[in-house]
């Protein structure tokens, strides 16, 4: 085989290899019309930077109504970030089932952070785990080293849901953390945005960030529309603010609204 067989035989070897991870990942990724909640209007935009990435979320149906939610993010790009991101879906997906863990926001990603930790030395990746109770109109919530959540109350307040725990992947240095909860209050007319860094880092041809505050900006400017519509304007705000720029980074953008 001369060097140009081999090149071309390496070439289709790797597109078979991303097809592959490309189809798993659709897989392990719910689609928004599966999110179906007599509560909650549910919103999601995901949009790898290749064809895979190492943005995930995901979401179970707790007992008593509640749900519980995850966004991630895991460091790199490509087959490597979607094997790590298949590996948060598997752990997330046994954590669960253990009705000792996962009434807890924490408590799910300690575990998922054990798991992977005990499968693959440093990895690491930020994430949100969210329990949403109607019952009781609460958000509880751990954020580990992921980019600030905005809850837009009612009355049009903005509340940043800020990290309380480090990035996971550092348990391995820090074996004394201690894991706890926030909870929020999370009523009627309530809308939550939840994303990956891809959102607020992308860069316009000046090199300045979309950023938090601008984020903020396009929430409160449309804080009387639906979230699936918030959702949108961020998007094409940040499309607009980037102008010809390429993308740089996976993008993931969540949004839950409580039903009035």
């Amino acid at each position: 085989m001369n060097s140009s067989e081999n090149y071309e035989s390496l070439v289709s070897l790797f597109d078979k290899q991303l097809e592959f991870a490309q189809n798993l990942q659709k897989k392990i990724i719910p689609s928004p019309g599966s999110f179906v909640s007599d509560n909650y209007h549910f919103y999601s935009f995901l949009r790898p930077f290749r064809k895979v990435g190492g943005d995930f979320y995901d979401f179970q149906f707790l007992d008593n109504g509640k749900i519980s939610l995850l966004i991630a993010d895991a460091t790199g790009h490509g087959i490597d970030a979607a094997m790590i991101t298949s590996m948060i879906k598997l752990s997330y997906s046994y954590t669960m089932k253990d009705n000792r863990i996962n009434q807890s926001p924490s408590q799910i990603l300690k575990q998922i952070e054990s798991d992977i930790s005990q499968q693959m030395d440093n990895t690491f990746f930020t994430a949100i785990a969210l329990i949403l109770d109607p019952e009781e109109d609460i958000l509880y919530f751990a954020n580990a080293g992921h980019p600030d959540a905005v809850l837009l109350k009612s009355n049009h307040k903005v509340e940043l849901l800020k990290p309380n725990l480090p990035m996971l992947g550092l348990q391995q240095f820090m074996t004394t953390m201690h894991y706890f909860d926030m909870r929020i209050n999370f009523s009627k007319g309530d809308k939550l945005l939840l994303f990956t860094d891809g959102l607020i880092d992308a860069q316009n041809p000046n090199g300045e960030e979309f950023s938090i505050e601008r984020v903020v900006s396009v929430i409160k400017q449309n804080a009387d529309s639906p979230i699936n519509l918030i959702g949108c304007h961020i998007i094409d705000a940040c499309i607009d603010f980037k102008m010809d720029q390429p993308p740089s980074d996976d993008i993931c953008i969540l949004g839950i609204e409580v039903d009035d």
